[in-house]
């Protein structure tokens, strides 16, 4: 290995390890469940107020997905990695600030207003780090993508753990404490993301016209291209993924351009809204997305209310007002169900972004399992965490609720985004996963609703 290729190495894995940081401290949105109550309580906000101010935060980070999608494709990630920290630094302070009382006359406004830019932080600095590895991994980018991701989803873990060891009764200071590390991590962090251009992702022009001159065969001649055993894995990726771009696509876009391309399955100007609009598998993985990712947000945003109903029903006379003691055991179940559901998130990131690494691995020599059949499996994780649902009587009860609710809804986005870089390619990665994020906004405004109801 020369000593500019161990340069390179050391450099690559400096940017993961940086977009690994970015995405921990990113994903704090789903930490709302741990002040909801503190907040509410503090700014007397109705119930209606409550939960438009929940609502805040996930339009903020599921509606901007374009925008930031798009910024990274065009500007780089450390451009939206320094607009991440400063949306999330404002976003937080600004909410501390609101709590202290600073702006006690439009508590409301200002909350929902803070808690949207926190949503866009949040979607700023998960593109930043899912969009740097999309480009700079391949063969691995399953598990290289599913580990940031995690780090999304145990985001709130994290700062749910130092809330309960160390700002019990001090909800003010934890958020800016929050503030303060957010920010602190993510600029600290874009001094070492770096794209590097990775010559496996675009197949050689020798290969691109044998790939052409097989788009219209049968899947018998295609399965050929995988019978050579002495070729090696990469070569082996690189034309699995070939055939089954062909397969996914290639037939709709040759019918009306009357021809294919080996190394992307749309043409470049066929991206963003306009891939959706066109393209019907886009319209499915949106649709899939949606249903899949709504029952878990709308638990995931109201686990806190779910808990609090739960145990004051519980007490032996839920009309008199908390005690103390009761609203500090309040505060624990919500930090513990906060916490597990982002520890069973983190753990279906990770272990589908692998396993899709290895059912694809050798072009199915292991498993042979497409990564689209992962979302069949989180799909499973989900109904059976809203079966449970169903039949809670006491709140030891939801404990299986939120671990499979996390599992599952970890599941989704621990496979969704690797699927967008295969189908669509990684040069309009940002944009069309962009545009995919805002189906869990309407899918979880829609369950929401219904729970609601």
């Amino acid at each position: 290995m020369t000593s500019s290729t161990k340069a390179t190495t050391s450099a690559r894995t400096l940017s993961f390890l940086a977009a690994c940081a970015v995405a921990l401290v990113s994903g704090t949105p789903y930490l709302y469940s741990t002040y909801a109550n503190q907040l509410t309580t503090k700014l007397a906000l109705t119930a209606l107020q409550s939960n438009a101010v929940a609502a805040g935060v996930h339009y903020g980070l599921f509606l901007s997905g374009p925008l930031f999608g798009r910024l990274v494709d065009s500007q780089g990630p450390r451009t939206v990695g320094c607009v991440a920290a400063a949306l999330l630094f404002t976003g937080y302070a600004g909410l501390s600030w609101t709590y202290s009382g600073v702006f006690k006359s439009f508590g409301f406004l200002t909350s929902f207003l803070f808690l949207i830019l926190v949503g866009m932080g949040s979607q700023a600095g998960y593109m930043t780090s899912v969009s740097t590895n999309a480009h700079n991994f391949h063969s691995t980018r399953g598990i290289a993508m599913g580990i940031p991701i995690a780090g999304f989803g145990l985001s709130a873990l994290l700062f749910a753990q130092i809330s309960s060891q160390w700002y019990k009764h001090d909800t003010q200071a934890f958020l800016f404490l929050v503030a303060k590390t957010i920010a602190s991590t993510i600029l600290v962090s874009v001094f070492f993301l770096q794209v590097f251009p990775s010559e496996d992702l675009e197949p050689p022009k020798d290969q691109e016209s044998s790939v052409v001159h097989t788009a219209g065969s049968s899947p018998s001649s295609n399965s050929s291209l995988f019978d050579n055993d002495d070729i090696s894995e990469e070569e082996a990726e690189r034309r699995r993924r070939t055939s089954e771009l062909e397969r996914l696509i290639a037939p709709t876009h040759t019918a009306s351009h009357g021809h294919s391309s080996s190394h992307a399955i749309v043409p470049k100007s066929l991206s963003g809204f306009k891939l959706f609009r066109t393209t019907h598998q886009a319209q499915m993985l949106m649709l899939a997305i949606l249903l899949l990712s709504g029952p878990g947000l709308m638990y995931i945003t109201n686990a806190g209310n779910v808990v609090r109903s739960i145990y004051r029903e519980h007490l032996d006379d839920p009309s008199k007002p908390p005690t103390d003691e009761d609203l500090t055991r309040l505060q624990q179940l919500q930090n513990y169900h906060v916490s597990l559901i982002s520890l069973m998130s983190c753990i279906g990131r990770i272990s589908v972004g692998m396993m899709s690494d290895l059912g694809k691995r050798g072009s199915g020599k292991w498993w042979g399992v497409n990564r689209v059949g992962f979302l069949l499996y989180a799909g499973f994780c989900v109904w059976l965490g809203q079966t449970f649902g169903s039949n809670v009587h006491d709140i030891g009860d939801l404990g299986r609720v939120s671990l499979f609710v996390g599992l599952g809804y970890g599941s989704v986005f621990g496979v969704a985004p690797t699927i967008v870089s295969e189908w669509f390619g990684v040069s309009n990665f940002g944009t069309n996963w962009g545009w995919i994020s805002i189906a869990p906004a309407v899918g979880g405004q829609v369950f929401n609703l219904i729970f609601g109801w």
